[in-house]
C-alpha cells in the first residue's frame, strides 16, 4: 500500500527510503532527496538516518527488542522504519537532542498512520534514552551489554543487547555489529578469532571517506591541494601518495577540479589494481566489467595514453559513463563496446586483460550500505559460476607472453583465492605469479582508509 505523507522532513524520507522493497536504499534516498528541495544541512541529515539506519539495521532491531516490554511483537507497517531511524539517532548521533529525536518520531507514527501506536514509541523511545549511557570513548569492550558505536567509542546499556559473546560469538558479532550471521560466522572462520572479525566489521560501520585519485597525467596531489585550499574546500592528502580525501562535501561533481577531469573518484584499494596490472605505454588493453570507466582511465593515465583499451560492459548507459569518464579526464585511446561485441575480438589479442568481476562486495560494505543484507551462501553460488565464466573468458583473449589481472571487491575465499587456483588449473596456459587480499583499514584515520579486496595476477604461456 501506497502510505501518503504530507511533509518532506529529512525522518521522513529516510523511513520511505528504508521501506523500499527492493532493498535498495542507497538509490531510493537519492531519487527522493533529489525530488524533494531541501537544504543542504537537511539532504545530509535524510542521506545519514537512511544509510545509517540500513548500515545499523541489526543493531538497532536487537536494541529495541531489548528493551520492548513484548519482546519479538510484531510492529505493522512503517513503524518499524520510525522506530529504527529515532533508535538511530538516540545511539549513533551526537547533535541531535534525544527530546526532538523522541517527539518526532511520536508525530511520525501519526503522519504514517499509527496514532494508536504513538504511546508505544513515546515509551519504547523514552526508556532506551534513559537506560543507554552517554557515548564513552576507548576500545570497545567485547559484552552483551556494550553497544559499539564507532571504533574507538561505545554505549552501555543497563539491559543486555546482544548475545553473549563466550557463548554464541557469530550471534554476538551478527548484533553488535550489524550483520547476516552467515556472514558474521564466515569472517570468524575466515580471520581465526572474534577479535579479527570485529576489526573488519567494524570498518563496516564507518561512515566511508571521499577519496580522490589525482589524474597525474593533467595535475599533481600537490597543485590539486592548492586549488582545493583557494577554493575553501578542506582536503588532504592520502598515506598512498596518489589519492586526496576530501572532508565535508558530498558532490565531487561540482568541483572545478573534478570538471576538468584532475581528479576522479576512487578507493585507495580499488586503485592499487591498475597499478598491480602495470601496463605499459602502446599496450593492446581489454578491459572488462568496466563501467563507470574508473580502473579503465587510471590503466589509460599509467599508459600515457598511448595504446588501445578496449573497454565493455552490459548495457547503453554503462557504456555512456565510461565515455563520458574518459572525455573528462582527456583520455583518448578508450573504445568502449557493449559486452556483446566482445566475442568479435581477436582471441590472444591483448597484452593485458582485467577483469574486475561482479562480486558479493563484503570488502567494501562502508560504501554500501545495504550490500550486507542481500549476502547468502545462494548468492555467492551464483556469482561464483559468472567470476569463473569471466575469468576464463579473460584468459582467452590474453596473447602468449601477456598478463591478465583478476580483481574483486570481496574478501570471500570462493571469489578470490579459490577462483585464481581453479583457473590456473584449468587453464594450462595461464600461471598465477602473485595474489593479495586486502582487508579493510584506516577506520580511524580517513588518510590511512582503504577497503578490503582481491587482486590476482597470471603469466600467460
Amino acid at each position: 500500500m501506497t502510505i501518503p505523507v504530507p511533509t518532506k522532513t529529512p525522518r521522513d524520507l529516510a523511513v520511505l527510503a528504508l521501506r523500499d522493497r527492493d532493498g535498495n536504499v542507497s538509490a531510493n534516498i537519492e531519487r527522493r532527496v533529489a525530488s524533494a528541495g531541501l537544504s543542504s544541512a537537511d539532504a545530509h541529515l535524510a542521506y545519514e538516518l537512511a544509510l545509517g539506519s540500513a548500515r545499523r539495521r541489526a543493531t538497532l532491531e536487537a536494541i529495541a527488542g531489548s528493551y520492548l516490554s513484548q519482546p519479538g511483537k510484531h510492529l505493522p507497517g512503517a513503524l518499524n522504519q520510525v522506530i529504527a531511524v529515532a533508535i538511530y539517532q538516540l545511539v549513533f548521533l551526537d547533535r541531535i537532542p534525544a527530546f526532538a529525536a523522541v517527539n518526532e518520531a511520536v508525530e511520525q507514527a501519526a503522519r504514517f498512520h499509527h496514532r494508536r501506536q504513538s504511546g508505544l514509541v513515546n515509551g519504547l523511545l523514552r526508556t532506551i534514552s534513559r537506560k543507554v549511557s552517554e557515548r564513552q570513548q576507548g576500545p570497545v569492550p567485547i559484552a552483551g551489554d556494550v553497544i559499539p558505536v564507532g571504533p574507538d567509542s561505545f554505549r552501555r546499556s543497563e539491559t543486555p543487547v546482544f548475545e553473549d559473546p563466550g557463548a554464541d560469538a557469530a550471534g554476538y558479532l551478527a548484533g553488535a555489529y550489524s550483520l547476516p550471521r552467515e556472514l558474521a560466522e564466515r569472517w570468524i572462520d575466515m580471520l581465526g578469532s572474534l577479535e579479527s572479525a570485529i576489526e573488519v566489521a567494524a570498518h563496516a560501520n564507518v561512515r566511508a571517506p571521499l577519496i580522490v585519485r589525482v589524474n597525474q597525467a593533467t595535475a599533481t596531489v600537490a597543485a590539486v591541494l592548492e586549488e582545493l585550499a583557494s577554493a575553501g574546500v578542506a582536503a588532504r592528502p592520502h598515506a598512498n601518495g596518489a589519492s586526496i580525501v576530501l572532508d565535508d562535501i558530498r558532490d565531487v561533481t561540482c568541483l572545478g577540479a573534478f570538471s576538468r577531469g584532475a581528479i576522479q573518484p576512487q578507493d585507495p584499494t580499488a586503485t592499487s589494481v591498475a597499478l598491480a596490472a602495470a601496463p605499459r605505454a602502446g599496450m593492446r588493453v581489454l578491459d572488462l566489467c568496466a563501467a563507470p570507466g574508473t580502473k579503465t582511465t587510471h590503466l589509460a593515465e599509467i599508459m600515457g595514453n598511448q595504446g588501445s583499451i578496449v573497454a565493455a560492459d552490459v548495457s547503453q548507459e554503462k557504456i555512456d559513463r565510461i565515455a563520458d569518464n574518459c572525455r573528462r579526464m582527456g583520455f583518448t585511446i578508450v573504445e568502449p563496446i557493449l559486452v556483446d561485441q566482445v566475442g568479435s575480438l581477436e582471441s590472444g589479442g591483448f597484452d593485458l586483460v582485467l577483469a574486475d568481476v561482479p562480486c558479493s562486495n563484503t570488502g567494501v560494505l562502508a560504501r554500501r550500505a545495504e550490500a550486507r543484507w542481500r549476502f547468502s551462501p545462494e548468492g555467492i553460488s551464483k556469482l561464483v559460476e559468472a567470476q569463473k565464466f569471466l575469468a576464463r573468458a579473460a584468459a582467452h583473449f590474453v596473447r602468449p607472453g601477456g598478463r591478465l589481472v583478476y580483481s574483486t571487491c570481496s574478501l570471500e575465499p570462493e571469489e578470490n583465492g579459490e577462483i585464481a587456483r581453479w583457473l590456473a588449473r584449468s587453464e594450462p596456459r595461464v600461471r598465477l605469479a602473485r595474489d593479495e587480499l586486502t582487508l579493510p583499514g584506516g577506520a580511524g584515520d580517513p588518510t590511512a582508509w582503504h577497503d578490503g579486496g582481491y587482486v590476482a595476477i597470471f603469466e600467460v604461456k
